[in-house]
């Protein structure tokens, strides 16, 4: 497969490695750095945004101990350095403190992925010394929103004095928002209800498909929210601000501008990481459930998916001087439509780039 890559030049422009983006595009590249753990499907709160709606399913399946220890061992000696624990509401499990502790005591840097309820004085105490970073969801910018997109009430308050705690005792905060249409409209109130908060890290992201067909965002959407981006990254509180999650870059009128404004595909699963599910299988991320053979490896399990999207990618994505980096957009069954140029993310417009012409469809 012949793929034309960008000048060095171009690559340096968008502050992104040239011989590392070589490698993804080659499909060489062994960079999974972070292996996720669903520990559970049990979830207090009913989120509209859930790839997963776990708290309307009322899922019970906890990760097996077992099953947890033999995939750590196996990201230990594949010198995968992150553990992310997440679920459902990870902090619902009783056992997610001794997960904590063993993935420490083997040397891993480790992330929890909470919705913040659980985190009483008692839980942050208790977590010291266990989580090097907590990930908590905010999806909403004011308490109406919050109690509509969760279906709890007072949920608002929780979450904050969950970030309060945290940030007191020290801890490194991200913050997680799905970009829904309404967030988008929001996207000021975020920036001024987070900025004041120095140490927190705001992590917008793409709301994704879900598989009742539900296509939260339109591309004129995104163009709207990578125009707030850049305009808030003139901020040096905002400078790193990107959009996550795989949003392919030519759904903007520039699709260039993308390579700063998002984090693409190679940002995500199975390039970046891959998830075992509380069932005990292993999938390329939250959204993509397929169990993959990992019988020669976690890397290669994801190296060999990581390949395989790249090359099925249509022949105008895979030529693209982008392709390293936004690799598509998201690969996600769900996310997919069918185009003259190829089965693509249905946000993608991939007649915006210069090289389109030389895949045109037919008359």
């Amino acid at each position: 497969m012949s793929v034309w890559l960008p000048t060095a030049k171009l690559l340096n422009l968008a502050g992104v490695p040239y011989p590392y983006l070589n490698l993804i595009a080659s499909g060489s590249a062994n960079v999974i750095s972070e292996i996720k753990f669903e520990v559970t499907e049990r979830c207090n709160l009913s989120c509209s945004f859930c790839h997963q709606n776990f708290g309307v399913k009322d899922g019970i399946t906890d990760l097996d101990r077992k099953a947890y220890l033999r995939f750590l061992q196996a990201a230990k000696a594949e010198r995968i350095p992150i553990v992310r624990i997440t679920g459902g509401e990870p902090l619902l499990l009783k056992a997610a403190d001794e997960y904590l502790r063993l993935a420490k005591e083997m040397g891993f840097k480790t992330i929890v992925n909470t919705n913040g309820t659980a985190l009483t004085e008692k839980r942050v105490d208790g977590l010291k010394g266990l989580v090097d970073g907590f990930k908590i969801s905010l999806p909403a910018a004011n308490e109406e929103s919050m109690d509509a997109m969760t279906g709890h009430k007072g949920v608002w308050r929780r979450k904050w004095e969950a970030i309060e705690r945290l940030e007191k005792h020290g801890f490194l905060v991200g913050v997680l928002t799905v970009m829904t249409t309404e967030n988008i409209q929001r996207f000021q109130q975020f920036i001024d209800l987070l900025g004041p908060h120095e140490t927190l890290r705001w992590q917008p992201l793409r709301a994704e498909t879900q598989d009742d067909g539900r296509r939260p965002v339109t591309a004129q959407d995104i163009r709207s929210l990578a125009a707030y981006i850049a305009d808030a990254r003139k901020s040096p509180r905002w400078k790193d601000l990107r959009l996550g999650l795989a949003t392919p870059f030519c759904a903007l009128e520039n699709p260039y501008d993308g390579v700063k404004l998002f984090c693409g595909g190679a940002s995500c699963g199975p390039v970046k990481s891959l998830a075992v599910t509380s069932e005990g299988g292993v999938v390329a991320c939250y959204s993509r459930r397929g169990a993959l053979d990992v019988s020669h490896g976690l890397r290669k399990a994801g190296q060999a998916l990581a390949t395989d999207d790249f090359e099925h990618l249509p022949a105008v994505c895979r030529h693209c001087p982008l392709a390293p980096q936004c690799r598509g957009g998201c690969r996600c069954e769900y996310a997919l439509d069918d185009t003259p140029y190829g089965r693509i993310d249905y946000l993608a417009e991939p007649w915006r780039m210069p090289h389109a012409g030389e895949f045109a469809p037919p008359p």
